[in-house]
């Protein structure tokens, strides 16, 4: 392969936008998966941005008739931004977060907690509990949940034909 000319340029170029097609493709299964996947939703989208900047490289690379040289300084460039931001790039773990067992592919690629089934749902148990002693210290201090309507309010407005029909009666 001779590095001053455009092999691997005119390669990438042929490709066109398929590769970044092939990483976006994905994302669109996180939306099954909500706020669950926010983290590694958006990480898949910087993983996106490096290709397509890989890719115009190389296109534009093949247009000015420029060295591949130029392709690999990018490459570089690219691999160390990615590197300086690892941790918002790459989110993905082998092992669960809490008991150190090995994770699933569903686990590792979509859903942000890291978690194994069984600290997944210890976590939500706990977090459920935390919400109902919440609203039961609510309950005991007397503040009201915001959700309360406005019949259970203690001050309860009148319209305005009642107000007119109660002075009209006086």
């Amino acid at each position: 392969m001779d590095i001053n000319g455009l092999t691997v340029s005119t390669w990438l170029a042929d490709l066109g936008v398929w590769p970044l097609v092939i990483v976006l493709v994905p994302n669109l299964l996180f939306r099954k998966y909500g706020q669950a996947a926010g983290t590694k939703r958006m990480s898949s989208l910087f993983q996106a941005i490096a290709v397509f900047v890989i890719t115009t490289v190389a296109a534009f690379m093949v247009e000015k008739q420029l060295s591949d040289k130029y392709l690999f300084l990018a490459v570089i460039v690219v691999a160390a931004v990615m590197y300086l931001f690892r941790s918002r790039v790459f989110p993905y773990r082998l092992k669960c977060a809490g008991c150190d067992a090995k994770l699933d592919f569903k686990t590792i690629y979509f859903m942000d907690d890291n978690l194994c089934p069984e600290c997944h749902s210890r976590k939500v148990a706990a977090e459920e509990a935390a919400a109902s002693a919440d609203s039961i210290a609510g309950e005991i201090t007397g503040d009201a949940p915001e959700t309360a309507s406005a019949e259970n309010s203690p001050e309860k407005e009148t319209p305005e034909s009642e107000n007119d029909e109660k002075e009209t009666i006086q």
